[in-house]
């Protein structure tokens, strides 16, 4: 959001009298929209008093996945999403339990008149993070797939370009993971489409972790 008016356009279009802190595969515009019904485009913003890791297993799906949970100091990139706490959300969350989140601890890379705009806005709205219920490191058994990681840093790259995916990659912890290359055929149930100009950036990214 650069212009007053594009926030302002942003802001009528919404009804849903909820913001999730989208942290992990609900960056993408694409996963969001195709597996639950949101679709909205995100703002960034930055959440302090929480850190992501590697840390959250999923026993169903056997897959290991972004987590956030409270730490004095720390931060983690995210996106505002509007939504309701429908049961497709809360079924997509199932390893999360969603924690209430305070303006004070949101940070927006904006001008002085859009943040005070933007924020008087969110006194109307709940706003909520995706907490892990445990944590628990990926293990050879419950890997990371790159379908995964492609669909959280695919979503950075649309919205804030390598600087948005930079941050996700520097914020979060856990990288010397267990990893798949599942791209060929997807393990990851909603996957985002990402371009192969953003594959090929991700795989540039991802050389140093």
């Amino acid at each position: 959001m650069k212009t007053l008016a594009q926030l302002q356009q942003w802001m009528q279009a919404i009804s849903e009298p909820h913001i999730v802190l989208g942290y992990g595969s609900l960056m993408s515009g694409d996963s969001r929209s195709r597996h639950s019904g949101i679709p909205h485009d995100g703002i960034e913003v930055e959440v302090y008093g929480f850190e992501r890791g590697w840390v959250t297993r999923s026993e169903p799906e056997q897959q290991t996945y972004v987590g956030a949970y409270k730490k004095d100091g720390a931060w983690l990139n995210a996106q505002l999403v509007p939504t309701h706490l429908d049961p497709a959300l809360q079924q997509r969350e199932q390893d999360y339990r969603f924690t209430p989140v305070t303006l004070e601890q949101l940070h927006f890379e904006l001008s002085a008149e859009l943040t005070a705009r933007l924020t008087d806005w969110l006194l109307q709205r709940d706003i909520w993070i995706c907490e892990t219920l445990k944590i628990e490191p990926a293990s050879a058994a419950y890997p990371v797939h790159q379908t995964y990681i492609d669909t959280c840093l695919g979503g950075c790259l649309e919205l804030g370009g390598s600087a948005a995916a930079n941050r996700f990659i520097a914020s979060t912890t856990g990288w010397q993971h267990h990893r798949v290359n599942d791209r060929s055929q997807p393990r990851y149930p909603r996957a985002a489409v990402v371009s192969q100009a953003h594959v090929n950036e991700i795989d540039a990214l991802l050389e140093n972790t």
